[in-house]
């Protein structure tokens, strides 16, 4: 848990000690949908935020998240991925996929336009797929690294061919489109433009002090209207801790945050928290070399053991949703079919002694008939609070089995270490799951690092990968979830939560979702 300390003198630093550094400001006059709002009683509204240090302005060779979040209000995206995951429309205004699943047709809006009053057209979505393809560090670097290859198909069409097969492909397509014709040549680099911009967003660019300060002016926005907040003040950070003292002290007025970041910090504002639902998943893994973790009743049992839903209440502090597979509940690929593992302490023990393991020389250590003892050893890493925590639940829960139990807590490399050579039998684990719901590191006999090996699994992987239609996704999901759910090769646990913080000063709610955590700043008001 982060320990928040706030020295007033060094946020004064931060603010005013950066004075002499070169402001760059819009220069020109700003026509067409770009255009700024002139308010007709002339009220301005501020809005006060933070990110750290950035040395550019282009969003595609920027890699911090704090940067990302706040270029989400400049930067449309080409498609985005909504709350339940799935590729939703936004520059591109429809798309279709050959037979084969690898070559999207996307039909661009005809309409949407750079803040300078150019259009927005097929060349800027390739020169920022090469701008992205030729960084050498980029938060949307994933993006092309699933991307084959691209062509204009005229001013609004375009078609990208991807590796692999599946309409899942789309979600790579959720970066922001820059223009061309402002950064010139064949793709940016960190050179060009780095202190000004020309955007799409709710908000343009006004200027901007390296080390100092951003400052922004709300636009007309092609897909959400005006938003009621007239200008944004970002305050540029040295680190987290400037951030979270810059909030707590009043400062700035929203924060995207963990709970734990806070806990103890002054939050005497009584404003608001809103929470989403992160991509990372934690859930409990086997060791398949182990013969008694490749028994499924073993599996099965050890599920049934954990109360799971005292686990989101005690341990995550309720800031969790449960996991029934890895296809979280929100999803629209969730399927409520699955069945999940209540607490059931008596079904656990029938289905321990149903593989052989009673209480023979002893009432506390159960033995096979050979007198083997019933023994499992956790692994977890450290440095993970919760976690730690879920592994020493997880033992009471499987010294009330009849288990015999040890945990290590190692570091993270350690740990690491350890799931790959095999030196476990138990370990708690997470994934930060791919927005394209790709379970072939997990599961796939040749890529998981348990030693477990299904053809079926297999099969019902690839059958997802290949899915073009919603109905073909839909089903091919299914088939996966209940599969994952009856071979236990994970015990689902969690899908973490993240929060959003807003300060009293802050009148109606974001619908934050991951990687645009100030969704909906359009319609709130500051007092």
């Amino acid at each position: 848990m982060k320990k928040i300390i706030a020295l007033l003198s060094a946020l004064i630093f931060v603010i005013t000690g950066c004075s002499s550094s070169e402001t760059a400001a819009v220069q020109g006059s700003v026509t067409g949908q770009g255009a700024s709002i002139n308010s007709e009683n002339n009220d301005e509204t501020e809005l006060q935020l933070s990110m750290n240090m950035t040395k550019t302005l282009n969003p595609l060779l920027n890699s911090d998240e704090t940067v990302n979040d706040v270029f989400t209000l400049m930067y449309e995206n080409l498609v985005n991925i909504g709350e339940d995951g799935k590729a939703e429309p936004n520059i591109a205004d429809s798309w279709t996929f050959d037979e084969d699943g690898k070559t999207a047709h996307i039909t661009l809006k005809s309409s949407v336009s750079f803040s300078d009053g150019s259009i927005l057209t097929a060349d800027d979505v390739i020169y920022s797929l090469r701008t992205i393809d030729n960084a050498e560090n980029s938060y949307y670097k994933s993006c092309t690294d699933h991307i084959k290859n691209w062509s204009a198909q005229g001013s609004y069409q375009i078609d990208i061919t991807f590796y692999d097969s599946g309409a899942g492909n789309m979600v790579y397509l959720a970066f922001p489109v820059i223009s061309s014709a402002f950064y010139g040549g064949d793709y940016a680099v960190m050179s060009d433009n780095p202190t000004t911009a020309v955007t799409t967003g709710l908000y343009r660019f006004e200027s901007f002090s390296p080390a100092k300060e951003l400052m922004l002016t709300a636009a007309m926005n092609d897909f959400k209207g005006q938003a009621a907040v007239n200008k944004i003040t970002v305050t540029m950070t040295k680190d987290r801790e400037t951030q979270l003292n810059l909030f707590t002290k009043g400062i700035t007025d929203i924060l995207p945050a963990e709970e734990t970041e806070l806990a103890g910090g002054n939050t005497a504002f009584n404003g608001k928290r809103v929470s989403y639902i992160t991509n990372v998943y934690d859930f409990i893994g086997f060791n398949f070399n182990n013969a008694v973790f490749m028994d499924r009743n073993i599996r099965q049992a050890i599920a049934y053991s954990l109360d799971i839903q005292n686990i989101i209440d005690g341990i995550y502090l309720g800031n969790a949703e449960r996991a029934y597979s890895p296809v979280r509940t929100s999803s629209w690929l969730y399927d409520s079919s699955v069945y999940g593992y209540d607490n059931d302490l008596t079904t656990a023990k029938m289905l321990v002694e149903q593989s052989g393991w009673r209480f023979r020389t002893s009432q506390t250590v159960r033995e096979n008939e050979d007198g083997r003892k019933l023994q499992a050893a956790i692994l977890v890493n450290k440095e993970n609070s919760e976690r730690c925590q879920v592994a020493q639940n997880l033992a009471s829960a499987l010294n009330a089995l009849g288990f015999e139990v040890s945990v290590t807590e190692a570091d993270y490399q350690t740990y690491m270490d350890k799931i790959h050579n095999g030196s476990y039998d138990i370990f708690v684990g997470g994934w930060t799951v791919s927005p394209s719901n790709d379970f072939s590191n997990m599961f796939g006999t040749d890529n998981n690092v348990m030693g477990y090996s299904s053809t079926r699994m297999d099969e019902y992987i690839s059958e997802c990968s290949a899915a073009v239609t919603d109905e073909e996704m839909m089903t091919a999901y299914g088939k996966l979830q209940n599969y994952i759910s009856q071979e236990l090769p994970y015990i689902s646990l969690v899908y973490r939560k993240s929060s959003v913080y807003m300060s009293q000063r802050i009148h109606g709610d974001l619908t934050p979702v991951r990687n645009r955590v100030f969704n909906g700043i359009e319609n709130i008001t500051v007092r």
